[in-house]
């Protein structure tokens, strides 16, 4: 007791903390402060009650008082749901893209050659996650844009982007000649499809020779 207030100290986040015990009266008061007014934000009942604690308030029944507080809080129920962390503005922003509107291309070898090939020409779409692969003899800029007009923009038409690693085979003049004609973007990816590739590699065995 400290000038006819009751405290109690309690650990909290981790750290011990000297919090004032309300009466019961006061008890919606503090609840309509912290979940209400303007440092409230109508968050739930669980951080509505934490920023009870913050304010070093306490009282046995807190998290129960603040869910029943926060369930009939008329704006709430009005809008439908209460902010949550699930609820924020996301810190990253979010890409939409439409299926076969971005792909990733490259090429994976070379291998023991077989039949003459001794390449893979890979192309994943980044929403599906569609592959398209075909066998090649070489990986140069000329199989690359082929194979695009022939296997992809004619079955899948004309897509926004093409992600790469920017190696030779996709910068280069015949690729930028392309990809300026039909107005796809060129971009570049750091780690391209990595468990696409992986999951091939382990279905191909490079001592094959047939």
């Amino acid at each position: 007791m400290m000038s006819n207030t009751t405290y109690r100290i309690i650990l909290t986040y981790g750290d011990f903390v000297t919090t004032k015990c309300i009466s019961d009266i006061e008890i919606n008061s503090v609840l309509q402060f912290c979940h209400a007014a303007l440092v409230g934000g109508h968050y739930g009942s669980t951080w509505t009650a934490r920023k009870v604690l913050d304010c070093k308030f306490y009282w046995p029944t807190i998290f129960r008082d603040a869910y029943q507080f926060v369930s009939t809080c008329k704006k709430c129920q009005k809008v439908g749901m209460t902010i949550s962390k699930r609820h924020e503005i996301p810190q990253q922003p979010i890409l939409f893209y439409e299926v076969f509107n971005v792909w990733g291309i490259d090429f994976m070898g070379s291998f023991l050659v077989s039949n003459g090939y001794s390449y893979i020409l890979l192309v994943v779409d980044y929403v599906s996650r569609w592959v398209e692969t075909i066998t090649t003899k070489t990986n140069d800029a000329k199989i690359v844009v082929d194979f695009l007009k022939s296997n992809i923009f004619c079955r899948f038409g004309v897509s926004k982007a093409l992600i790469s690693d920017q190696g030779y085979h996709f910068c280069n003049r015949v690729m930028s000649s392309l990809l300026h004609k039909y107005g796809v973007t060129n971009g570049q990816a750091e780690v391209f499809n990595r468990e696409i590739k992986k999951t091939l590699q382990k279905m191909t065995n490079p001592s094959r020779k047939d």
